[in-house]
């Protein structure tokens, strides 16, 4: 099992970069920084970043493929791996509708097919060959990368939705699961996955699968859960049905935040979010209780754990690192 964290760039660029430099220090495999709505750019900060480690993988995690093109994005990526090579990951996922991609008056519509092909064309440039590609979305006509060759960077798709699933079953390196770490959340994810393997003639022991989910192990969980109800109104209020059926939360419940979420974003639905909600897509839990969550996922086939941060601060989030360092890694490392 490998170890990483995620989150948001929303204070001074320096502070990032440090806490990452100390992530680093306390043995975490990966840094993930999204490209998510209005905040700092995550390929910026990962090339900074890149500058101030030696060995800590670095990944985007994740890049829509409604707001940037995958060209676009197979150029970035590939000087990012100049930056550090063999230590670049880049992930796809065309999530944050209501906060990103509706205020911008985008049509966010055939997410999986997005998804799908804008791997295939990063795949194809990143191997520095002139490439042409004509899919229903994307198009690109005898384009070269002017860099040097990059196919070592591992390309993943998140998300949660099954055509999001299969395509990343398909023909990704790895999948990357947001918020969904019970079993019935995980049978779920390998139904989808293991159907796009399948249709692609792949083994899912060839695919990566990364599990993201807001982690706190303290002796008060009570607290800890008031304060991530925002987040996990923004999870619920994102998610396909069928995730939501498959993870067998009272419907009442799920409809409420949907619709609340739909007029307000996550703080307007954050009220509405009940404890199983919280337990269905976190980890807020005792330290002993948590590093068994943890062996349950690697026994079920995940392969990397990744602490995700919500927006605040980083003296927060350092503290949640160090804690859950000197907690969980003498049980793995």
């Amino acid at each position: 099992m490998l170890f990483g964290f995620a989150e948001i760039p929303s204070e001074d660029y320096r502070r990032h970069v440090d806490l990452v430099k100390r992530a680093e220090e306390l043995g975490f495999d990966y840094a993930w920084t999204p490209d998510q709505t209005f905040y700092r750019d995550p390929y910026v900060m990962l090339a900074l970043a890149a500058q101030e480690t030696e060995v800590i993988g670095l990944g985007i995690g994740v890049v829509n493929p409604y707001t940037r093109h995958p060209a676009m994005t197979a150029r970035a990526i590939a000087t990012l791996h100049e930056a550090a090579p063999g230590r670049i990951t880049l992930g796809i996922g065309a999530g944050n509708r209501q906060e990103l991609l509706a205020p911008i008056g985008i049509d966010f519509s055939d997410d999986a097919a997005r998804c799908r092909e804008a791997v295939e064309i990063i795949r194809r440039l990143l191997t520095g060959e002139r490439t042409s590609y004509e899919g229903r979305h994307y198009v690109i006509r005898d384009v070269e990368l002017l860099t040097a060759e990059a196919s070592g960077v591992r390309l993943y798709i998140g998300g949660r939705g099954p055509g999001v699933l299969r395509a990343a079953g398909e023909v990704a390196d790895g999948v990357i699961i947001g918020g969904l770490s019970t079993p019935a959340g995980m049978r779920y994810v390998w139904d989808q996955v293991d159907a796009g393997a399948a249709e692609a003639g792949r083994d899912r022991s060839e695919l990566d699968v990364v599990c993201w989910i807001s982690c706190y192990l303290t002796d008060d969980p009570a607290t800890r859960k008031e304060a991530i109800r925002p987040m996990v109104a923004h999870f619920i209020g994102e998610a396909p049905w069928s995730v939501l059926r498959a993870l067998e939360l009272p419907r009442e419940d799920v409809q409420r935040i949907k619709d609340t979420y739909a007029e307000g974003g996550s703080a307007w639905a954050a009220p509405h979010v009940t404890d199983d909600c919280i337990e269905s897509f976190t980890m807020i839990t005792e330290p002993a209780k948590g590093v068994e969550r943890i062996e349950a996922l690697s026994k079920a086939g995940v392969t990397q754990f990744c602490v995700l941060l919500p927006v605040g601060s980083v003296d927060d989030h350092r503290r949640v690192l160090e804690e859950f360092a000197e907690r969980v890694f003498p049980s793995f490392k």
